[in-house]
């Protein structure tokens, strides 16, 4: 825990404190995967969204879930954007967070394993990659192991950190690892270089990126966290928005430093295929969480799943009607 407070507080040495300054809210959000499924934060950032509903925001990738859940604990963050794994988790510890909406709902990275890997099967006594040991990655691997009938202790799979998914997705290419829970805009590239994906995870519950808060700035800072919902909400509409895919691959290519257009594409379409239209938690995918952490923390079966969740903010933008203004008629289905 002590590696973690310093990893985190030199991260955010250089940050600014959180502050009301000329009538703009200054808020800190960690993110703890460096891949497309960040995007929709890029975009509220990026393309003024944040700037119109009166919030600077500085948007910092914080490696692992373990790491970010330490910089909301001590306040240097006031916003995580991750996912359900790591709410658990801290739940467990003691720290007081509310899940304000999920932008996705089910699993958004897929199982890649290595050319030669033919078969479920002959991942038995691998190495399989993943960003942290306890966040949405290794969770997302857990299920899809499942899904294809394996599990980690009894056929000798082992599951190493790496911290970041274009580490991740090297470490595989160069054969230290022989699979990989990756997102879809490294997945897709290597897919097309004759990877293999073990599985169909897309239809797996699991609430993955969302937006996190301690219950105590909710509280404190109510109509903060509601502009900064509404910029989010916003971005969403405008990244799944057919007529800004071009804008979107390229801010996408420009995070990631991407230069394989193809991919890029790729990337963009598997994330709006995957992210979810109404940002509501699903608590079926929290309930595939606590089953599996539970196996480590048996306190984790004594959570009360809802009480991790507070969608006020979110039900009163629907009910006005914004949840709908800000997506679009043609982004409500599913």
């Amino acid at each position: 825990m002590r590696k973690t407070l310093r990893v985190a507080a030199f991260l955010l040495a250089l940050l600014p404190s959180p502050a009301i300054a000329q009538g703009r809210a200054k808020v800190t959000i960690g993110y703890a995967s460096m891949s497309s499924v960040a995007t929709t934060l890029w975009a509220a950032q990026e393309k003024g969204f944040f700037a119109r509903n009166g919030i600077e925001a500085a948007a910092i990738f914080i490696p692992g879930s373990p790491t970010l859940i330490a910089t909301l604990n001590t306040g240097d963050v006031q916003f995580g954007y991750t996912g359900g794994t790591a709410t658990l988790g801290a739940a467990v510890g003691g720290l007081d967070l509310k899940m304000v909406a999920a932008f996705a709902n089910h699993i958004q990275s897929d199982l890649v394993v290595r050319p030669e890997i033919k078969t479920a099967a002959d991942l038995k006594g691998k190495r399989i990659g993943v960003t942290s040991i306890g966040g949405t990655g290794w969770m997302a691997a857990m299920l899809g192991l499942e899904q294809v009938g394996l599990n980690p202790e009894r056929d000798k799979i082992s599951l190493a950190a790496f911290g970041d998914q274009r580490v991740i997705s090297q470490a595989l290419e160069s054969g230290t690892i022989q699979a990989a829970s990756l997102a879809g805009v490294f997945g897709r590239r290597l897919q097309r270089a004759g990877y293999h994906f073990i599985g169909d995870m897309e239809k797996i519950p699991l609430v993955g990126t969302s937006l996190i808060v301690k219950s105590d700035y909710l509280a404190a800072q109510f109509g903060t966290v509601r502009n900064v919902l509404k910029s989010l909400l916003e971005a969403h509409g405008y990244v799944l928005n057919p007529g800004n895919k071009a804008s979107v691959i390229e801010l996408m290519s420009k995070k990631l430093g991407m230069t394989d257009q193809v991919a890029a594409s790729d990337g963009y379409e598997d994330y709006v295929r995957r992210v979810d239209r109404r940002m509501f938690v699903l608590i079926d995918g929290l309930k595939n969480i606590q089953r599996f952490m539970k196996a480590r923390n048996p306190k984790i079966a004594d959570l009360q799943l809802d009480r991790l969740v507070d969608e006020t903010i979110l039900r009163d933008l629907e009910k006005s009607g914004f949840l709908d203004q800000a997506l679009g008629a043609k982004t409500l289905s599913r």
